[in-house]
C-alpha cells in the first residue's frame, strides 16, 4: 500500500508535470530545474510555469531513506514541512527565476552549485523551528537565473549528510532551453 502522502506527491506530479521541451515551446514559460533520479530521494516539480503565474517553476528534493518522516516534502508548504525534517534528513529547493537579464545581480559560479558557495543562515525570517538550518544561493549558471535553497534538519549536519546533498546537488540540470 502507498502512503497518502505519496499518493498526493505522485498526484501533484502528475497533474503538473509535463515534458519541459513541449513546455518551453509555448511563449512566456519557463522551465523548471530537473534532476537525475536517485533513489535515495523523493523529488517533485511543479513544472513548467508561465511567465505571468505567481509561482515560478520550482523542483523540490528530500532524502528519502534518512528522514523519517517524508510528510516533509510539501511543495505548497514548504516551511510546514520543515517542522517534520529530522536530524538526519535534508531537502533542496531550487526554482527557475529567469532566463538572461535579471534586475537583481545573480552570482556567477561554476554548475553545479556547491554547498560551500551557499550563504549560511542559522536563523532567519520565516524560521519554522530553531533547529533548522537554511543555505542560500541565488545563481546566473548558463543562461539562466535559478534560487538553489537546502535545509537541514539540524544545525549541526553530519559530513555523511553534508556529502549526500552535494551529491545529490551535483544531479541538478539547468532548465531546458
Amino acid at each position: 500500500m502507498v502512503p497518502r502522502y505519496l499518493n498526493r506527491v505522485f498526484l501533484v506530479a502528475s497533474l503538473v508535470t509535463v515534458p519541459a521541451a513541449a513546455a518551453a515551446q509555448g511563449s512566456g514559460t519557463l522551465p523548471p530545474p530537473g534532476i537525475r533520479s536517485n533513489p535515495a530521494w523523493l523529488t517533485v516539480t511543479t513544472g513548467p510555469t508561465n511567465r505571468s503565474q505567481h509561482e515560478p517553476p520550482q523542483l523540490f528534493a528530500i532524502t528519502a531513506r534518512w528522514n523519517s518522516d517524508a510528510h516533509a516534502l510539501t511543495p505548497f508548504d514548504v516551511f510546514g514541512g520543515l517542522k517534520r525534517l529530522d536530524a538526519s534528513g535534508a531537502l533542496i529547493w531550487a526554482t527557475t527565476i529567469s532566463k538572461g537579464g535579471h534586475p537583481f545581480a545573480f552570482k556567477h559560479v561554476a554548475w553545479p552549485p556547491r554547498l560551500v558557495d551557499f550563504r549560511l543562515d542559522h536563523g532567519w525570517e520565516g524560521q519554522p523551528l530553531p533547529r533548522i538550518q537554511q543555505r542560500l544561493l541565488w545563481i546566473a549558471a548558463g543562461a539562466w537565473n535559478l534560487d538553489v535553497r537546502v535545509y537541514f534538519g539540524t544545525q549541526h549536519p553530519s559530513k555523511p549528510l553534508l556529502a549526500a546533498v552535494q551529491a545529490e546537488l551535483n544531479r541538478l540540470a539547468l532548465p531546458a532551453p
